[in-house]
């Protein structure tokens, strides 16, 4: 199995993203509030679509976002459908979603997709070190 990993560096309005099949890691961190949502996003459906079906399981994919802004929520929901896609063709992947105590609007974004998204997503408060 040969995947190009996929590692897009964080900006100050776009969050970094790891694809990293060899080494089984995936995560999203960082703020994502970009002036063109579908350009930021785009490139990380496309590797879903062309490599999710390749890659060993079982996955988990962190999110450690620290903002999101309403388009980039939609684009996350748009992310977790795809792997939700995957986990109902019985292959084992799990959602990490990080939030800080403090941070009432990561943690009930978390808390909505994981009401509404048929994959497991597992919520984890964690305290704000500064």
């Amino acid at each position: 199995m040969n995947i190009e990993p996929l590692v897009i560096e964080a900006t100050s309005k776009t969050p970094k993203v790891v694809f990293d099949p060899d080494n089984n890691f995936y995560e999203f961190s960082g703020r994502s509030l970009p002036e063109n949502v579908v350009r930021t996003y785009e490139p990380i459906l496309k590797w879903i679509d062309a490599n999710i079906n390749e890659v060993p399981t079982p996955i988990e994919i962190n999110f450690r976002m620290d903002y999101l802004n309403s388009a980039s929520a939609k684009m996350v929901s748009l992310i977790l459908s795809k792997f939700e896609e995957f986990y109902k063709q019985n292959n084992k992947i799990l959602i990490n979603w990080y939030y800080f105590f403090d941070d009432d609007d990561i943690q009930s974004e978390g808390e909505i997709y994981a009401m509404l998204k048929k994959v497991p997503i597992k919520l984890i408060g964690i305290k704000d070190e500064d």
